[in-house]
């Protein structure tokens, strides 16, 4: 992937691409870029630095798992109208990706969400997301408040024995219309662009043009965009840094301990002192002592002493205490809960500071469960612009505010159970409709007269059929 990350870099001039375009990204973001994504898939020890804690995944795992541990969307009118089966379809596919789609936003800092069409098995056009990572896109153009004009991307395809690589540029003018550039490349090794061939060649791509502008404006370059919700802090500029960016130098701190440690464990393991010639390969299929216990000393002699132990007491404490107080400065750095990276033995011990760290924890989670809500959004409307330019949905209005309804669940963020009886001691003392109260337990519309006529139709056809905890409180 990283040759092809080159290649799109070469749409630079008209000499060295075949688009003209310049990568935005410096030198230095670059760097960090491809930083981030080998420390997260860096597995193997050096000399001098372990990443058997797997530090960056660890992070990216449990933000996503707090994230979405009880998260559930629904499109609320997906059955009493066409186009809201439509987009629940649309959800339903967006829903797959969501786990995979943040973590590539936590890793590199950015990612985005492509709609492509596909068929549905009752014959119409739906979408499914594509998810394009950070590492395989190159970003060409932003206007003035950040927003992407003009992006490069790729994907990659295994045939037979060849490597096809398709390079897409999508950039939009100040109207909003949206121009599409395809290329497609074909080579002999994985991760090389190689050649240019026809579209047709692969089947998947035998309907793209080579350039073709959308007929009306969607107002972007068509892509929805995942950024992490913190500031450049690599190079001051537009461009989204991944979410343990500011804790790389303490990773690399940690790992070096890590290696330090398993160091202090090899030199401290009990090794007995003995004349060099009682390991030597004496032959004739005999064996000789093995080094890892006996330790042989060339001008030791027999009959000097005989054999010595040595057991040196290992320094485990030390640099225990300076593994848990890099775990605790990178929990602090980032946002999260004290116990999730460091010791969770020290958690009884230190119980304000846990109680502090977990309200940042909760605003870490909120920030993100905010990017996916929005991100949900946009998306949804982008299908239903794409969907009414090329009539594979109904034309009429769709409200995305009014017919999205997302839960986050009995997480560290919102108790819905406590909200609930909350809102029902405001219904038994006169504080609240009851049409209020349902609104919040069941994510309804409740502004609007016609919205809380809606609910008693829907929960409260007569005083007799109304719920029964309500009846009580009433």
């Amino acid at each position: 992937m990283l040759k092809i990350i080159e290649a799109l870099r070469s749409w630079g001039t008209e000499a060295r691409g075949p688009f003209g375009a310049a990568d935005l990204a410096s030198d230095k973001m670059k760097d960090a870029i491809l930083g981030w994504i080998r420390e997260y898939y860096r597995r193997e020890p050096d000399k001098d630095s372990d990443p058997c804690q797997r530090l960056p995944y660890t992070i990216v795992h449990k933000l996503e798992k707090g994230m979405f541990a009880e998260y559930s969307s629904n499109i609320l009118d997906r059955e009493s109208t066409k186009k809201g089966g439509w987009q629940a379809a649309n959800l339903a596919a967006l829903d797959k990706v969501r786990g995979e789609a943040m973590q590539w936003m936590l890793i590199a800092g950015e990612a985005w969400l492509k709609p492509v069409p596909q068929r549905q098995p009752d014959g119409g056009v739906a979408f499914r997301p594509q998810l394009i990572r950070r590492d395989a896109a190159v970003v060409l153009g932003r206007a003035a408040d950040g927003r992407i004009t003009a992006i490069g991307t790729s994907e990659q395809t295994a045939l037979g024995d060849c490597w096809y690589t398709l390079l897409e540029k999508r950039s939009a003018d100040e109207a909003g219309y949206l121009t599409i550039e395809n290329r497609l490349y074909r080579s002999r090794q994985e991760g090389e662009q190689g050649t240019r061939c026809p579209l047709d060649t692969l089947e998947q791509y035998a309907a793209l043009p080579d350039q073709c502008t959308l007929p009306k404006p969607v107002g972007g370059v068509g892509l929805v965009s995942l950024r992490t919700p913190l500031a450049n802090c690599v190079d001051g500029s537009a461009e989204a840094v991944s979410i343990y960016e500011p804790a790389m130098g303490l990773i690399h701190n940690a790992n070096r301990n890590e290696a330090l440690l398993a160091r202090e464990f090899e030199l401290g393991q009990h090794r007995i002192m003995a004349p060099a010639d009682m390991l030597a390969d004496i032959g004739d299929e005999r064996r000789a002592i093995k080094d890892n216990v006996f330790v042989g000393l060339g001008e030791y002699r027999v009959g000097e002493g005989g054999l010595t132990c040595f057991s040196p007491a290992l320094r485990v404490e030390a640099y225990e205490a300076r593994k848990q107080s890099y775990l605790r400065s990178i929990e602090n750095v980032i946002g999260m809960k004290r116990g999730l990276l460091s010791d969770a033995e020290e958690v009884e011990k230190t119980a304000y500071e846990i109680a502090s760290t977990a309200g940042d924890y909760n605003l870490s989670l909120i920030d993100l469960q905010r990017i996916w809500f929005d991100a949900v959004r946009e998306y949804l409307v982008l299908c239903d612009a794409l969907g009414q330019m090329y009539n594979w949905c109904g034309s009429e209005q769709w409200d995305v505010t009014e017919q999205l309804a997302i839960t986050w669940g009995n997480g560290v963020l919102y108790d819905p159970d406590k909200q609930w009886q909350e809102d029902c001691e405001m219904v038994r003392l006169g504080l609240l409709k009851p049409e209020i109260a349902l609104a919040h337990r069941y994510d309804l519309p409740w502004e609007t007269e016609a919205d809380l006529a809606a609910i008693r139709e829907k929960y409260m056809p007569g005083q007799d059929a109304m719920p029964a905890e309500l009846e009580r409180l009433r």
